[in-house]
């Protein structure tokens, strides 16, 4: 199983500009190493105008339905 990594960046109003940046990021082979960048990704916003949020998704195929 695979995993995406999907980040949420937003610049307030005391930013340079206004805005939302919505991004993804696959192809993270475990939970551990996908979490581990969205952590990073987000600790570059800080001390910063900017604020941002991540999760991290099972990608892949699905579990297979108990019959």
């Amino acid at each position: 199983m695979n995993f995406t990594l999907i980040l949420f960046l937003y610049a307030g109003m005391m930013s340079k500009g206004d805005s939302v940046a919505l991004a993804n990021v696959p192809g993270f082979t475990t939970e551990q190493a996908c979490m581990a960048a969205g952590k990073r990704a987000v600790d570059m916003t800080k001390g910063t105008f900017k604020d941002g949020t991540f999760v991290c998704v099972a990608s892949g195929a699905a579990a297979p339905v108990p019959r």
